[in-house]
């Protein structure tokens, strides 16, 4: 059997990755998640059969750090003794990867999830993620990337690696199950803790409180649209992280108050896209949109950003609205059409589904991740 060690940086990203690893375990490989014990979820992690280790990995450039990972990293495969290492994130892409090829792992992957440098960074930051993910493209045999505008920025970086497109999917089957264990009665109750009237439209943003986020330019929005359109709304906002306290006075700025509230990290999203009318993201760029990708499935139209990674998953004007990223009257007059128009929140909704099916399927993605797998391990005569 073929021992995989997936790697990402903290307990946080376990989320995005249990399902496709339990579907890969079930194709007969031996799976191990490796990350930092940082945001560990012992709920989440209790419904996969999946080995865990965990290795101190510092989010932030320090090298010190950083080194002592790599040492304990190298330690743990040496031990291990695994085929392939796998790795997710910028930061564990770099301590995984070069710790990998220290310790003699015959293949070594690694998917972006997003690059970390794109448009809009300042040089500096920039450049400087330009020059890792450089230099860990040098520590491994290939790169996967979720959206397919990628490819073409891995290829200029890493000319002399493999570069597949892996995409990125959910478990409709899974998915399928919780939206018919939610019952209305369960939504009414829950509408009624969080203070929601019937005839509210809703919606719903599950986003990281982070400037590639940008909630900010999302409550610009807002404030537009109860201004000028139509303030019989409440947006839910499902979420944690530094800007925070930031977002709370912006709320209060824009006399949102009665508009916006803040429903904290759920590990259970689910209930909220079903009660929601309307998912929303305001990004500055994404891989392929987890939380997208699962409104789609339960039937929901989409009002997102037109940027790298969101637009290959939303379709404008059949599964959703892209807005122009930054153009507030844009995202206030799309809100406002989809939420006037029940009629074509349906049609986007149940057009989104068949996208999800067609397109957007774990097993889709593991199918890819396997043919990559052999490729590779053919290749090194792992096989």
């Amino acid at each position: 059997m073929i021992k995989v060690a997936h790697i990402c940086t903290s307990s946080l990203s376990h989320k995005i990755l249990v399902d496709k690893l339990n579907l890969l375990k079930n194709r007969g490989y031996d799976i191990h998640l490796i990350s930092s014990k940082e945001g560990y979820n012992e709920e989440l992690m209790s419904k996969y059969d999946l080995p865990l280790r965990f290795v101190h990995m510092n989010r932030e450039i320090n090298f010190k750090d950083d080194i002592i990972s790599i040492i304990n990293m190298v330690k743990l495969f040496k031990q291990e003794k695994y085929q392939i290492v796998h790795t997710h994130t910028a930061k564990a892409g770099i301590i995984g990867r070069v710790a990998a090829r220290l310790a003699g792992v015959p293949v070594v992957i690694h998917t972006s999830h997003g690059l970390p440098f794109y448009e809009g960074q300042s040089k500096g930051k920039y450049y400087a993620y330009y020059f890792f993910e450089k230099i860990g493209s040098l520590f491994c045999d290939a790169i996967a990337s979720q959206n397919k505008e990628d490819m073409k920025k891995i290829e200029k970086y890493a000319p002399n690696k493999l570069v597949f497109y892996e995409g990125n999917g959910i478990d409709l089957n899974k998915l399928d199950m919780k939206n018919k264990s939610i019952n209305n009665s369960q939504i009414i109750l829950l509408k009624e803790k969080l203070g929601i009237d019937s005839n509210k439209k809703v919606i719903l943003v599950g986003a990281r409180f982070e400037p590639v986020k940008d909630h900010f330019f999302l409550l610009e929005g807002l404030k537009l649209l109860k201004e000028n359109y139509f303030d019989n709304f409440i947006c839910l906002l499902a979420g944690d992280g530094i800007l925070k306290n930031e977002i709370i006075h912006r709320i209060k700025e824009y006399n949102l108050d009665n508009n916006v509230k803040l429903i904290g990290f759920q590990t259970d999203i689910y209930p909220y896209i079903k009660l929601s009318d309307v998912v929303v993201l305001t990004s500055q760029k994404e891989g392929i949109p987890r939380i997208i990708m699962e409104a789609m499935t339960f039937s929901k139209p989409v009002v997102a950003t037109n940027v790298l990674g969101t637009r290959e998953l939303v379709r404008h004007n059949e599964t959703g609205y892209l807005v122009e990223y930054k153009n507030v009257e844009d995202l206030a007059s799309s809100l406002h059409l989809m939420l006037a128009d029940e009629k074509k929140r349906i049609e986007f909704g149940n057009r989104g589904r068949k996208r999800i099916e067609d397109y957007f399927t774990e097993d889709i993605v593991v199918d890819r991740i396997v043919k990559m797998y052999e490729e590779l391990l053919r290749a090194k005569k792992v096989w």
